[in-house]
């Protein structure tokens, strides 16, 4: 299999089957999630990925990355957190999620806001971003400017190194 490279992009479908990432969740700690909040929580990313093509073992890649598997505080409940969405470093900087369909739509609607141009998308994607940013806005001037990881991950985070991290959980996951 090719390795995926940081100019891997995040509209696609899924490249890896979903029980192969929830087995990567359920193999480590995963905080106070048991092995069905888990299967919940990858499940929805790849049927919310799925309705508006954004690959779902990507989103789930990075959520392992920015949550430390599901043991961050900012991932665990009520905050419910899977991709550092409005986490700055600031005290109680960041959004808190009611639920984690919320937080899924949340994580994968803001995928494609970085992805589309300014109005681009399907009447689901389009739907989909509007849910998300009204979680967190996103300026108009970085909409359409992550298709691919490399881009994305200057303005997702601060670490230079991030792209290649992203990639290299993904890429070991599809090595097994």
């Amino acid at each position: 299999m090719t390795p995926l490279t940081i100019n891997t992009h995040w509209l696609s479908g899924p490249r890896l089957p979903e029980a192969n990432v929830r087995g990567r969740f359920t193999a480590v700690s995963t905080g106070e999630y048991s092995d069905t909040d888990v299967a919940n929580i990858i499940g929805w990313y790849y049927e919310t990925g799925a309705a508006v093509g954004i690959d779902p073992a990507l989103a789930c890649a990075q959520m392992w990355l920015e949550t430390g598997h599901l043991t961050s505080a900012w991932s665990q409940r009520p905050h419910r957190n899977p991709a550092g969405i409005g986490v700055t470093g600031a005290p109680g900087a960041g959004v808190s999620f009611p639920s984690w369909l919320d937080a899924v739509r949340a994580h994968v609607g803001r995928l494609l806001a970085y992805a589309l141009p300014w109005g681009a998308g399907t009447g689901p994607q389009l739907a989909l971003i509007e849910d998300a940013l009204a979680w967190r806005d996103l300026p108009d001037a970085r909409r359409g400017l992550g298709a691919d990881v490399e881009t994305l991950a200057r303005f997702w985070a601060a670490d230079p190194a991030y792209p290649d991290k992203l990639i290299g959980v993904l890429n070991d996951w599809r090595r097994v």
